[in-house]
């Protein structure tokens, strides 16, 4: 892993483990820096500002999560993947998406959620012909990758939910919603 790569990760366990403690207003470039054990300076080699390096987090576990997955998951378990990740990163995305910044963590997340959701129907196809009119289709994606963002982004803010129960209720609306289409005759 390049150095670069090592040092943003490092300055990003710092900011969660700060942000545990304090809200994200009142964080400071300092305190992440003397949290990670190294200069102010090296922050501003990397990031702009804490915003910049929140986008950073997000956009890379998401990565790491959804894209790098998709050609080794199925879409299904994927998608209990992301609620176990969710579940188990609840505090730290809890106080992601209260940020009201320049970044719309929302439309990011969707983004992925809507690449999840086309996995899954491309594989529910391939075994069960779907006959979906291209624009129902269309509005099925946008739709559920809506549904998606929205419902894991509310339960992040419950003090206590089973994101399990959930990841069931979801596979269930999704496989539910394309036996009808599998079973539609035109």
């Amino acid at each position: 892993m390049p150095k670069t790569i090592i040092t943003k990760k490092k300055i990003a366990k710092s900011f969660k483990q700060v942000l545990e403690q304090k809200e994200f207003d009142k964080i400071s470039v300092t305190d992440i820096m003397e949290e990670a054990g190294m200069r102010r300076q090296t922050f501003y080699s990397h990031f702009i500002d804490k915003y910049e390096l929140l986008e950073w987090i997000f956009k890379t576990e998401l990565q790491e999560q959804i894209i790098d997955n998709l050609n080794y998951i199925s879409g299904l378990g994927l998608l209990h993947e992301v609620f176990y990740f969710f579940e188990q990163n609840r505090s730290f995305y809890r106080q992601l998406f209260l940020v009201h910044s320049q970044n719309d963590f929302q439309s990011y997340f969707q983004d992925y959620c809507l690449q999840l959701v086309v996995k899954i129907v491309a594989e529910y196809g391939q075994e069960h012909p779907l006959r979906i009119p291209q624009e129902e289709k269309n509005f099925f994606f946008h739709y559920h990758a809506a549904a998606l963002a929205q419902t894991i982004k509310n339960q992040l803010q419950e003090k206590d939910g089973d994101f399990f129960l959930l990841a069931q209720y979801t596979e269930t609306l999704l496989l539910s919603f394309l036996e009808h289409y599998s079973e539609q005759k035109e």
